[in-house]
């Protein structure tokens, strides 16, 4: 495990980091897309979106590297189930989910698991920061113009836009984000 990422999230965590309460907008608008059963939250953190899923009638998954985050997430809903793991190394079972949703983080290595673990009719909610995001510096936490649209083509494209958003620190950057769903 990446001891050194672990150690960044959990001192966010403990000296009082809390990202927005509210699930991501873009989760609350195509959850209705994905059929319910089991889902996927990549870099769940705190779970604001995992419990999203779990109140609406999801068994959730939730993985993240940090301990203090996955001690929260085990007394959070019955239905969220914590996962302990560094992302790079994590790898979901192929054809498993309903919904996979990846908000806010990027690991390029997962993009093929991520395909693989969808069900047939799978839902994948995919959001996070582009290249000129000026709080963002370092490149590989970054999406490049259009990467995340080409590296899921081969699921069935249902939202993608690339726009300027204001984050909860109220700085502007930049996000792609991606609604697909996996068809056989």
């Amino acid at each position: 495990m990446n001891d050194k990422d672990r150690e960044r999230w959990n001192k966010k965590y403990l000296e009082g980091f809390l990202p927005k309460e509210e699930p991501s907008q873009i989760l609350k608008d195509f959850i209705h897309l994905s059929n319910k059963g089991r889902a996927l939250d990549i870099a769940a953190g705190l779970g604001r979106n995992a419990l999203f899923l779990a109140q609406n009638g999801f068994l959730v998954d939730a993985v993240d590297i940090s301990d203090v985050a996955i001690e929260k997430l085990k007394n959070l809903h019955p239905n969220i189930n914590p996962i302990h793991a560094d992302l790079k190394e994590y790898r979901p079972a192929q054809n498993s989910y309903d919904l996979i949703v990846n908000l806010n983080f990027l690991e390029r290595s997962l993009f093929p698991y991520i395909r693989e673990a969808l069900k047939e009719g799978g839902v994948l909610i995919f959001e996070t920061f582009l290249e000129g995001s000026p709080s963002k510096t370092n490149k590989d936490f970054l999406l490049r113009k259009n990467e995340l649209l080409h590296s899921f083509l081969s699921l069935h494209i249902v939202f993608y836009q690339e726009k300027q958003v204001i984050t909860c620190n109220q700085e502007s950057a930049y996000k792609a984000s991606l609604v697909a769903i996996k068809k056989c």
